[in-house]
C-alpha cells in the first residue's frame, strides 16, 4: 500500500561535489490565457496592441477637451453651453462604455 523508501548510499566525494542530485524530469509548463498580450517591455511597444493605445488616447483627449471647454464656458458666464457640453460628454461616455461592454461580451 505505502511505498517503502530505500536508503541510497553515495560516496563522500560525490556528496561534497553536489553531483548526487538527479535533475528533475518534469518541466513546469503553465499555460496562461488572457484577453490582452502579456505585459513586458517588448510587448508594451508591439504593434499588436497599438489599437488599444489609440482608443485610450482618443478617450483621454475627448475627456480633456470636453473638460476644458466646459470650464471655459462656465468661467465666461455661458452656463447653458457648459451644461450642454457636460450632458453630451456624460451621454457619450455612458453609451461608449456600455457599447464596449456589449461588444466584449459578444466577442467572447
Amino acid at each position: 500500500m505505502f511505498r517503502q523508501q530505500r536508503i541510497e548510499k553515495i560516496d563522500f566525494k560525490t556528496f561534497m561535489a553536489g553531483n548526487h542530485r538527479k535533475p528533475s524530469k518534469h518541466l513546469t509548463n503553465t499555460t496562461l490565457y488572457s484577453f490582452l498580450p502579456s505585459v513586458s517591455v517588448s510587448s508594451f511597444f508591439s504593434p499588436d496592441i497599438a489599437g488599444v493605445y489609440a482608443v485610450l488616447l482618443g478617450v483621454f483627449a475627448f475627456g480633456m477637451l470636453s473638460h476644458f471647454l466646459e470650464t471655459y464656458a462656465a468661467s465666461t458666464g455661458r452656463e447653458a453651453l457648459a451644461e450642454a457640453i457636460e450632458t453630451i460628454t456624460r451621454l457619450a461616455y455612458s453609451i461608449g462604455g456600455f457599447s464596449f461592454i456589449g461588444w466584449f461580451l459578444v466577442s467572447l
